[in-house]
């Protein structure tokens, strides 16, 4: 996934200098902090963890009060369960991103920032230059 973004950011930068925009203003978030540290995306990864904590609890419940369950219905048990899950996790990835979508939307307008990458300690993107705007987003996100 790193050569992806790698390369979507160079692809980008590339089309901005090649139609003649000039300098362009690059923003970069670290991605990791944002979703450690931001009020808003800690309550919504917690609520979506409890929800699933929950439908495991119950699967557990339920499978404890029928030990003499066939293998069929164990399988088909667990699918739903499974399928719960997904759910749960697709709801929520959806909730995370709009979220962060919003926020980055406003940073880039307040910045006049043509683009925003994500570039993480572990995986840096930007080398030099580029405005971190990771501390705004965080902040955005209270």
């Amino acid at each position: 996934m790193s050569i992806k973004k790698f390369l979507a950011a160079g692809l980008v930068a590339i089309s901005l200098l090649a139609t003649g925009c000039g300098k362009a203003q690059i923003g970069y978030v670290n991605g990791n902090k944002i979703m450690e540290e931001a009020p808003q995306i800690k309550n919504v990864l917690a609520e979506a963890e409890s929800k699933i904590k929950d439908i495991q609890t119950k699967a557990e419940e339920d499978f404890a009060k029928k030990p003499d369950m066939t293998d069929e219905e164990r399988q088909k048990s667990l699918q739903d369960v499974e399928r719960k899950v997904a759910g749960i996790n697709q709801a929520y990835s959806t909730q995370l991103k709009q979220k962060l979508d919003a926020a980055l939307a406003d940073i880039s307008k307040q910045k006049n920032l043509d683009v925003v990458i994500d570039s993480s300690d572990t995986q840096k993107l930007i080398f030099m230059g580029g405005i971190d705007v990771t501390e705004d987003v965080i902040k955005k996100l209270q």
